[in-house]
């Protein structure tokens, strides 16, 4: 591989990887959105699907269920989504 295309990469690399996980932790809202009601899950959601959901945001729960401060943010983003979906 050239240097050039090993420079390309790796500012590539540098730049995308913070944008993704950026937007991992703000599709949270989206999903949730989506996935509930006001009267608790939708029922066209296998509970398969919850379980996989649940096992990809398994980090980002665990993290906003060790602070509060965060915690409250994210319900706040949460509720948000529930508004517009």
């Amino acid at each position: 591989m050239s240097e050039n295309k090993r420079s390309f990469l790796i500012r590539f690399l540098s730049a995308s990887l913070p944008l993704l996980l950026v937007l991992y932790v703000l599709s949270v809202g989206p999903v949730s959105g989506y996935l509930s009601t006001p009267t608790g899950l939708r029922s066209d959601v296998s509970p398969e699907s919850v379980s996989r959901i649940q096992q990809f945001y398994a980090p980002i729960i665990w993290a906003v269920n060790s602070n509060s401060l965060v915690l409250q943010i994210a319900e706040k983003y949460v509720e948000f989504w529930h508004r517009i979906l």
